[in-house]
């Protein structure tokens, strides 16, 4: 099993747990240049009652150590963190990544709807540095199909479960 396959598996972990804990399943994992998990984050908009509380954004606020250089107040630029999310990031949470410094992404489903990182990507911010910025992120999208389609019927579910009929999100599990 490659690495990013069984990151990507330890993400769906903690899909799992955020659909357990009643909200939208969808789990992230950071880990570092050596493969090894740094942290952990799942979907706490529900159960923390908090709109910012996102999968990759849990993650992030929990891997600080490693993005961070307390003692002169600077961001580790060079962090070698790659970070795994279940679902294409969100506008918030590809904010978040950039400003981070994180230097990967890795996602298992492309979010036609509210996913924003290669929207962003591909140019249309108005922000030059954070173009910048963007454009020394390596991603990779969406590259297993299985993974792809278990998440779109986590959400699937997940959205059905709230009295919604039609998602986008079962339009493309065949």
């Amino acid at each position: 099993m490659d690495e990013h396959y069984k990151h990507l598996l330890l993400a769906f972990e903690e899909a799992e747990l955020a659909r357990q804990e009643g909200t939208f399943p969808i789990g992230a994992v950071i880990v570092d240049r050596r493969g090894s998990v740094i942290s952990r984050g799942r979907n706490r908009v529900f159960s923390g009652c908090d709109t910012t509380a996102h999968a990759e954004v849990d993650a992030i606020r929990r891997a600080g150590n490693h993005m961070l250089q307390l003692e002169n107040k600077r961001f580790i630029a060079d962090n070698g963190l790659t970070l795994y999310t279940t679902c294409e990031p969100c506008p918030m949470c590809t904010g978040t990544i950039v400003l981070s410094m994180i230097k990967k992404v890795v996602w298992a489903a492309n979010d036609a709807d509210i996913g924003a990182f290669k929207i962003f990507k591909d140019g249309l911010t108005a922000l030059p540095i954070f173009n910048q910025l963007l454009n020394d992120i390596e991603v990779v999208a969406a590259p297993y199909r299985d993974l792809e389609i278990r998440q779109r019927k986590l959400l699937a579910e997940w959205n059905i479960s709230r009295g919604y009929v039609d998602t986008h999100w079962d339009n493309e599990l065949a």
